[in-house]
């Protein structure tokens, strides 16, 4: 490791290039051929305009971790913020028809304010070097799986509704795998329970929460980013089952038709919480087969990647060497790569391995390309046998597909390279400017 303000040198990337070993590597790495020679993925065509969505509601959330001084070194916390925004789409329809024949055609800011909602979770999660004064919070790790547990139990996005936690139990209910005991140095295993209990070989009390396993991130000699990064995940998607439960208990399926659900980044949960996956996917599928059988069209909801493999493969496929990039696919193309293509053009597997993405996805991709040439790379629910099957591409596999693309082409956004406005709207009401996150938090460990 470097001196604060030592800085490497070209000298050591000279010496690399000659080392045998490099050379050897490189060498054994097979290399694709050129993507945009090769056949496309499936296409589907999907119907359009069949229903009109006259709210979305889209949830973003952030952290910011910083150093804080409680008189021990190294002390650090993370400011969590999670935001769920509601949109009047249908008055901002009404707006851009108004403003068509105005004099002047942009709303004013406060009018497009006025369409909007939000509401935030918010909650400061403590990291190596922070206890708390309570009863048994007296380690850092303690202290920091007691406020994952009372946060998740007191947050509510409507105060007639209720908590994550009681989501969390209601969809996890025939769990019983047990989870080793969060105590330390204790080799027991135990299963959390609906209520906190204590583990009988060293009395550590055991949390539902502790399931979710985001402790066992948690750092004493480092930082704690990730089990930070983890409650963040894991608090967005429970957000999100949480509210689609509340049109089931006030029994307002005629209401759910016409609402959109957008989800910053995959329908997935990864590392230590990844079982949370099998749970939220029975749940959204029940609830969907629910609203179908009542007579509607099942449950709305997108998972929108701004990054990552997918987008970087629909950016390649759209290569044209006669009309450069995005020239070679027509706009409005929808593309469903099944299980084989995936494995051999986009997340690398051998043709028997494990699908990809079995383990923490419950959504399936498509990758399109809008009608202003935008490109988006979506997970829709798996909530059929159909989706179930990696293999299978056919419409009923995608669940509101059509419904999906129409807000991917009503509401894109040039402000940001395939940009979608709803998330630029959720991503506004999450985020923590750094400064101001760290004077948060400053202020919380100060004497004053």
């Amino acid at each position: 490791m470097p001196y604060d303000g030592e800085y490497a040198t070209g000298h050591t990337l000279a010496r690399l290039l000659d080392n045998p070993a490099v050379r050897d590597f490189d060498g054994e790495v097979k290399k694709s051929t050129s993507t945009t020679a090769g056949a496309l993925p499936a296409t589907i065509a999907t119907r359009r305009g069949s229903t009109r969505v006259k709210r979305l509601i889209a949830i973003d959330g952030s952290t910011v971790t910083s150093r804080v001084e409680n008189g021990h070194p190294g002390a650090e916390a993370s400011l969590l913020n999670i935001a769920a925004v509601v949109i009047a789409l249908a008055r901002l329809r009404e707006l851009a028809e108004i403003g068509k024949s105005a004099a002047e055609p942009i709303p004013s800011p406060a009018a497009v304010r006025d369409l909007e909602n939000c509401n935030t979770l918010s909650a400061v999660l403590p990291g190596r070097n922070v206890i708390g004064k309570s009863a048994g919070a007296d380690t850092p790790k303690r202290f920091f799986r007691q406020v994952v547990h009372r946060e998740i139990s007191g947050a509510t996005l409507s105060g007639d509704h209720e908590t994550l936690l009681e989501t969390l139990r209601a969809i996890t209910n025939d769990r019983s795998a047990p989870i080793q005991c969060p105590g330390e140095s204790c080799d027991q295993h135990v299963t959390p329970q609906s209520e906190p209990t204590n583990c009988v070989a060293c009395g550590e009390t055991v949390y539902l929460s502790d399931s979710l396993r985001c402790h066992e991130r948690f750092e004493d000699y480092g930082s704690s980013e990730q089990a930070f990064t983890m409650v963040r995940i894991v608090v967005e998607h429970l957000s999100m089952v949480n509210l689609i439960r509340w049109f089931e208990r006030h029994d307002r399926f005629d209401v759910l038709d016409g609402i959109g659900f957008i989800m910053d980044g995959p329908l997935a949960i990864f590392g230590m919480a990844a079982w949370l996956k099998k749970h939220i996917q029975d749940e959204l599928a029940r609830l969907h087969r629910l609203s179908l059988h009542k007579g509607g069209a099942g449950v709305l909801l997108l998972g929108v990647e701004k990054h990552g493999i997918f987008m970087d493969h629909l950016e390649a496929l759209d290569w044209s060497a006669a009309r450069g990039e995005r020239g070679r696919l027509q706009p409005g193309t929808v593309l469903v790569p099944d299980i084989g293509y995936i494995h051999q053009h986009i997340a690398l597997r051998p043709p028997d391995a494990k699908p990809y993405g079995q383990a923490t996805y419950y959504g399936r991709h498509l990758m399109y390309k809008s009608q202003s040439g935008q490109h988006a790379a979506l997970t829709l629910p798996i909530v059929n046998a159909q989706g179930a099957d990696p293999a299978c591409v056919e419409e009923g596999a995608y669940p509101r597909a059509g419904d999906a693309l129409d807000l991917i082409d009503e509401l894109g956004t040039h402000l940001y390279k395939d940009g979608f406005a709803p998330l630029a709207r959720a991503h506004l009401h999450a985020a923590v400017p750094l400064h101001r996150g760290t004077e948060i938090l400053a202020s919380i460990f100060s004497d004053r």
